[in-house]
């Protein structure tokens, strides 16, 4: 058996511990992200801009547009004409910080911010059902080799790695080369994304969630969740970091 340590040594412990991990943290800082400042080491963002992070809280269950306070359930919209998927989690709002860290993300080569988004995102995920598969939206193979890579298959690997859920990357392409989303005004979108997206396996009976970085109009998502209710997907949800 171990002597027990004096009461004021046992009490010595705490701020000693204390003043090490604050002088580890000065000599070896985490800087912020977005603005470079010193980080909360959690996210590597500073508290300004973790405070930037806008939370999707007025959402429709099905598509997460954003609504107004005074209504709630599902928008117009999506009673209007329902979404091939069954529900969307988009936790925060494509403002300010998640605004930017998607932009690094996707044009800048910042991979690290995948990570972070997958990690605030992983905080709103309820694992009641938990998906059987991740499958990110793909792009292109002229976009792929343009980018160097595919940011929400970036993201999806993150979730995966924290919610221990396989991704597959490979068994879903996007066979046509389509004009950006983003370039084309809404009524558009639709019509510029039909049949872009082919799937190669069965996924009879499977929960599927599509991972994607943000949603705006909703219609890339809604033509690959067509593709794979076709391939027998039983449940499809919509995992995207971020809303419009």
């Amino acid at each position: 058996m171990q002597p027990c340590q004096p009461e004021q040594e046992r009490k010595s412990l705490p701020s000693t511990l204390e003043a090490l991990r604050q002088l580890f943290f000065y000599l070896t800082p985490t800087r912020c992200v977005v603005c470079r400042q010193l980080a909360r080491r959690h996210i590597s963002l500073c508290h300004k801009c973790e405070s930037g992070l806008k939370i999707n809280t007025d959402a429709c269950e099905s598509c997460a547009r954003p609504l107004e306070k005074k209504y709630s359930g599902i928008c117009g919209e999506c009673q209007k004409s329902p979404p091939y998927y069954d529900s969307t989690l988009a936790p925060l709002l494509y403002k300010d910080t998640a605004k930017t860290l998607i932009i690094e993300l996707k044009f800048r080569e910042k991979l690290l911010n995948a990570k972070i988004l997958a990690e605030i995102f992983a905080k709103f995920v309820k694992n009641d059902p938990c998906p059987d598969l991740l499958i990110p939206i793909p792009l292109h193979t002229s976009r792929l080799r343009e980018r160097g890579y595919n940011q929400s298959l970036e993201i999806a690997r993150e979730i995966a790695a924290i919610h221990k859920i396989p991704v597959d990357w490979k068994s879903c392409e996007r066979r046509i080369n389509t004009a950006r989303q983003s370039e084309l005004p809404i009524k558009q979108r639709r019509s510029n994304i039909k049949g872009a997206f082919q799937n190669h396996r069965r996924l009879d009976g499977l929960h599927i969630a599509i991972i994607d970085d943000v949603m705006t109009s909703g219609n890339t998502v809604n033509e690959l969740s067509r593709v794979l209710k076709k391939s027998g997907a039983r449940r499809i949800d919509v995992w995207v970091m971020t809303r419009a």
